[in-house]
């Protein structure tokens, strides 16, 4: 009781600027990573660099879009304002149909990367793998769209299934796929792995906390105190992933890791 009193009293009073300090080194990681990465693509043209840098970039702007909101509404409402009142709009951002989107494309890119670089005699495949994030990101955003739920007269559980949908098999991918080169990549590959594990959680959660009957104010607490660690936590999993393994690494000048 103890403990939960002083998470709350952390969260009510610090976490408006605790939670845009770890947003910011996450935006940070994304940007530096995305440069290097879109960089190593134009030298080396290998495919993974591409999506991966695309990935980063995409990190990079919802992050941001995050601080951006958190910063207004806890100006806007400070302390004692109330927690869930006040900071979900912070976080509502990463709900929103554009950022949705993005946040699709994300994780799916990451999962196209590792498949043109683990499986690339099925080239054909990765390319039907391809198509399905973009359509399945941009179906995210349409059926996040409050307008075309009310037009079609859809339920408001459609969009939490079309992201699943993405977010589920892309994970699942993100997981396995660094765990067939473990031969090559050693332990570093578990990192890649590590960072499928967390970015699912995060959107399987956001998913959930859109369901009604779940969203309730304790459950709110829970997703959005967490949120922000899980989430810095999955970006630098996925920076170690894409650096360290010497099957996809791509060099940094003056830098050089080994496993």
């Amino acid at each position: 009781m103890v403990l939960f009193q002083t998470v709350w009293e952390f969260s009510f009073y610090e976490w408006g600027q605790a939670i845009e300090i770890v947003l910011w080194i996450a935006a940070i990681v994304s940007i530096i990573f995305s440069l290097f990465l879109l960089s190593s693509y134009l030298n080396t043209r290998k495919p993974a660099h591409l999506y991966w840098g695309i990935s980063f970039a995409l990190l990079w702007i919802n992050t941001h879009l995050g601080i951006f909101y958190t910063v207004v509404e806890r100006v806007a409402f400070p302390p004692p304002a109330k927690y869930i009142q006040t900071r979900a709009a912070g976080f509502a951002t990463f709900l929103d149909p554009v950022n949705s989107v993005f946040f699709a494309l994300m994780v799916g890119l990451f999962a196209v990367g590792l498949w043109k670089n683990v499986k690339p005699e099925k080239k054909k495949m990765g390319n039907y793998l391809l198509y399905y994030v973009i359509v399945m990101s941009l179906a995210i955003g349409f059926f996040k769209l409050e307008t075309v739920n009310i037009v079609l007269g859809l339920s408001a559980i459609v969009a939490p299934i079309v992201v699943m949908a993405l977010h589920v098999p892309a994970g699942i991918l993100i997981i396995w796929l660094p765990l067939q080169t473990r031969a090559e990549n050693g332990k570093s590959a578990l990192m890649m792995s590590i960072g499928g594990i967390l970015m699912s959680l995060v959107g399987v959660l956001l998913a959930i906390a859109t369901l009604g009957i779940l969203a309730t104010e304790g459950y709110l607490f829970i997703v959005l105190s967490a949120f922000p660690f899980v989430y810095l936590l999955a970006v630098l999993a996925f920076a170690w992933g894409t650096f360290v393994p010497k099957r996809w690494s791509f060099a940094i000048p003056g830098i050089e890791l080994e496993d």
